[in-house]
């Protein structure tokens, strides 16, 4: 049958409702799960920790930092403290005379057994050093003698009324006695550079000048026989003028390594002196062939003088 719509509302309405079971909200508890509830109720305060930990980082940190550096800062005072301490108590108590010279010996004791080995080498060479220039003295005073001897010869007048052939002889030992002078000068100039490079570690002069130590006098930088060249009295006027010698080496010349290089040269009477002090005589007149030339540098290089015992070929 057909029921007006107002109808029906009222009838549902009035309808009673249904009541539940008894104990039907006690039974839903209990089997409701509980575990949900507990991790996120657990969960809120963690997330809050987070989040407060993030907010008030910046804050810290700086905080943190400075109170390691003041804790770091006390304990290095406390440090200083007591090493100053310390050395107060050490400066307050006098040295005895007895560690001193404890210390002393152990010092010098350590300082000679370093450098034993090397003074001894230095002293050995040296000491060969010294007897090879004293030869090398000697034998200048000597033929500073005979120069003198010659000179004085030279001096003499000459007799007249000597023969051709005399006068021709007289001649040829004015002239030797001229070339002799003139070996005599290389001779004691390079032994002035001999001393002078002894003192600057083998090292040769870089001019004549600084060898006015040792050299007594100027003078004997000019040849005997130079003529148009004037005399210096002393190193206070002397001059390059006032040379007649070659010198060929500069400064820097190893002796020991270039002991047959020339170290001086007459352009008069053709000597040559080598940087181990000796004099060859009328080398670069008789035989410029001996001298080469290697680098710039002119060395004294005479031919290999002839085996005596190679054998004698038979003839025919």
């Amino acid at each position: 049958m057909n029921i007006p719509e107002p109808d029906l509302e009222k009838i549902l309405l009035l309808a009673p409702s249904p009541k539940p079971p008894t104990g039907l909200k006690e039974r839903l508890l209990a089997h409701a799960p509980s575990s949900p509830r507990r991790s996120s109720e657990s969960s809120v305060p963690a997330h809050t920790t987070l989040a407060w930990l993030r907010r008030w980082w910046p804050a810290f940190a700086p905080a943190m930092i400075s109170l390691a550096c003041a804790v770091v800062l006390a304990v290095q005072q406390n440090e200083l403290r007591d090493l100053k301490h310390s050395l107060e108590i050490l400066a307050s108590k006098p040295v005895q005379a007895e560690d001193t010279q404890a210390i002393r010996t152990m010092a010098s004791n350590q300082s000679s057994g370093q450098a034993s080995d090397r003074d001894d080498a230095e002293i050995e060479r040296l000491k060969q050093l010294i007897a090879q220039l004293s030869s090398e003295v000697m034998q200048l005073e000597q033929w500073r003698a005979e120069n003198e001897k010659l000179r004085a010869r030279l001096a003499t007048p000459q007799i007249s009324g000597l023969s051709p052939a005399e006068t021709d002889a007289v001649e040829k030992a004015r002239e030797k006695a001229l070339s002799v002078a003139c070996i005599n000068n290389l001779k004691q100039f390079g032994l002035a550079v001999r001393v002078w490079a002894l003192d600057e570690n083998e090292k040769q002069p870089p001019n004549v000048l600084c060898l006015s130590n040792e050299l007594v006098t100027p003078k004997i930088l000019v040849c005997p026989a130079e003529t148009s060249r004037q005399v210096a009295a002393d190193w206070s006027t002397f001059t390059p003028a006032n040379c007649s010698y070659e010198y060929l080496v500069t400064s820097g010349t190893n002796v020991a390594i270039e002991s047959n290089r020339v170290l001086s040269r007459c352009p008069i009477h053709g000597h040559i002196g080598l940087c181990d002090g000796s004099v060859q005589g009328q080398v670069a007149k008789n035989h410029p062939e001996w001298l080469v030339s290697r680098n710039g540098k002119l060395f004294f290089q005479p031919p290999p003088e002839p085996s005596e015992s190679a054998p004698n070929n038979p003839g025919p």
